[in-house]
């Protein structure tokens, strides 16, 4: 299978998409949208106190690529080391990981949640990236170890947009759309 633009090997078919991509052109896409879900969440402004929040697994490691890559000629935003410290905490979510919270918390009955009020700004540059593309950006950055293991939500929805591959953008926009009601 060829890449859509450039005629390499491709590493991934996007169903959501058509397109298929190798390694550079998914790097360079998923770049290019975790930074205009920056921009959609207000940006950062100078002097911000950025955290990374996640646990230690790939995507934490792809958003701190990513985030390095970002931020390297920014003086004027610090990272520290906990949450309490950070006008900011940018969250390892992806798209995922977003889809399948609002469809565990409408299960629970726990979707007030989303409209809550909440402590700090969050921002989840990675939460519209399709899981298996942020493993392999990781892959692609020196990750040596395994990739996000499934929930039985994820199973169900991974199966569920096999023949509908806007689901997990639908419910992703919809978790935001509640958010932003608070």
């Amino acid at each position: 299978m060829e890449c859509s633009k450039c005629r390499s090997e491709a590493v991934v078919t996007q169903s959501y998409s058509g397109l298929s991509l190798c390694m550079r052109h998914l790097i360079s896409d998923i770049e290019s949208k975790a930074k205009k879900e920056i921009r959609k969440k207000g940006g950062l402004a100078s002097g911000e106190h950025i955290y990374l929040a996640g646990g230690d697994d790939c995507r934490l490691f792809a958003l701190r690529v990513f985030v390095s890559a970002l931020f390297v000629k920014r003086t004027d935003i610090i990272f520290v080391s906990s949450a309490d410290e950070a006008t900011t905490v940018f969250s390892s979510e992806t798209l995922d990981d977003a889809a399948c919270g609002l469809l565990d918390a409408v299960l629970e009955g726990r979707t007030a949640e989303y409209l809550a009020e909440k402590p700090k700004r969050i921002i989840a540059p990675l939460s519209v990236i399709p899981a298996d593309e942020v493993f392999l950006y990781a892959k692609a950055h020196g990750w040596k170890g395994d990739g996000i293991s499934d929930t039985p939500t994820k199973q169900f929805l991974d199966d569920f947009s096999e023949g509908r591959p806007g689901t997990k953008y639908a419910l992703k926009n919809t978790a935001d759309y509640l958010e932003n009601l608070s």
